[in-house]
């Protein structure tokens, strides 16, 4: 009977002996061969927490970031939205090289398309100074040799929308000298070429551009320029004798049509001018005011866009003169919807300082459909458009 109590003891024993053994060889082949990577993260001082989403990644992602020490941004980089696998190497060198910087602000650096690792440096060196990362980026890239005084201003100005590359040391010279405006309007007054004086530095009118080619106080039209395609203003559709650019006429008659149907009378008094018509026209106004007074409303010849074709001077069914149209349904009419149809006031109320014309509710352009939306929507004029979107 001891003896077979003695043989079922040594018998339990071997099986706790071999069930502890079988324990520590799984744990030995666990340690050893199923997660080494968790092993070296371990050791690098991540958490297991943070293990557990780091081994959600691929095997090339781990690998990079055991080349690296710990970084306790880690996690924070590979759960965001932005986050590129493309460029995690970059994410673990430079949050650790720059400790001192907030490392959203080097993700947000090196997840820009303009971005140039070569620059890093130099851009860090202002990201310790400034928070704004696209203009840093474009600044470096761009004008890190020019000979600025920079400043928040003008970083800020970099970053503005309607900011032109080319135009960054006229920006900074007309901020310089008019540190009162808002930057929006030293963009808005350089890219209007306002920081040159009405006529001078001017140029003959870039026709490759077509119906959008621009004609105002710096853009001229060569005295004997005729455009093609002119067509008569007939029938109910004109007050007097006009021609215009067959585009510009069929979309004018679907705007007329339109506004008949809500009652309205639409029609054109001017359309395409001469050159030699504009001179008559002009040099009888400086006879009446004089050459100041007389460039505030009347265009010089050659800087007239009604030589282009596409411009229109608008009455009502009564005839109304320029100053009466304002206060006209049809005015009204046509604020609200001359844009559908291709057409935008050319001299708005407001803008006289950039159009270098007094405001003209007569005085409409075509530019098609899309341009004219846009510049509808964002309240600009044609010139603010033209040297940002067509120059």
């Amino acid at each position: 009977m001891n003896n077979k109590r003695k043989k079922r003891k040594l018998n339990k024993k071997r099986i706790i002996f071999l069930v502890l053994f079988t324990i520590l060889i799984i744990i030995i082949v666990y340690m050893f061969f199923s997660k080494p990577k968790n092993r070296n993260l371990k050791n690098k001082g991540y958490s297991n927490l943070e293990i557990v989403e780091i081994e959600k990644l691929t095997k090339s992602e781990i690998n990079t970031i055991l080349k690296y020490d710990y970084d306790k941004n880690l996690i924070y980089i590979i759960k965001s939205e932005n986050y590129n696998p493309n460029k995690l190497d970059m994410y673990l060198k430079y949050t650790l090289k720059y400790k001192d910087v907030d490392y959203l602000k080097i993700f947000e650096l090196i997840n820009n398309e303009n971005f140039v690792n070569k620059n890093i440096d130099d851009y860090v060196n202002l990201l310790k100074k400034y928070n704004n990362v696209e203009s840093i980026i474009k600044y470096i890239n761009n004008y890190n040799d020019s000979d600025v005084d920079l400043n928040e201003d003008i970083l800020s100005i970099i970053g503005e929308k309607y900011f032109i590359d080319d135009y960054f040391d006229r920006y900074v010279n007309y901020y310089n000298k008019n540190k009162n405006l808002p930057l929006s309007e030293i963009i808005t007054r350089v890219n209007a070429k306002l920081d040159y004086t009405f006529y001078d530095d001017s140029k003959e009118a870039d026709l490759s551009k077509d119906m959008y080619t621009l004609v105002n106080k710096f853009y001229y039209l060569a005295e004997n320029y005729i455009p093609d395609e002119l067509v008569d203003v007939t029938g109910i559709y004109a007050r007097d004798k006009a021609q215009l650019k067959k585009i510009a006429f069929e979309n004018f008659v679907k705007m007329a049509d339109d506004a008949k149907k809500d009652g309205l009378t639409i029609k054109v008094t001017t359309g395409y001018r001469s050159y030699n018509f504009q001179s008559i026209l002009y040099n009888n106004y400086v006879k009446i005011d004089g050459v100041k007074n007389a460039d505030t409303y009347s265009a010089r010849p050659g800087y007239s866009e009604h030589q282009l074709g596409y411009s229109v001077d608008i009455t009502n069914k009564n005839n109304v003169s320029f100053d009466e149209f304002e206060n006209t349904d049809e005015y009204n009419w046509l604020q609200k919807n001359a844009y559908k149809y291709g057409f935008i006031q050319r001299y708005p109320k407001d803008k006289e300082y950039i159009t270098g014309y007094v405001f003209e509710s007569w005085h409409y352009r075509y530019v098609g459909e899309d341009i004219a939306k846009y510049i509808y929507e964002n309240n600009i004029t044609y010139e603010e458009y033209y040297e940002y979107f067509l120059r």
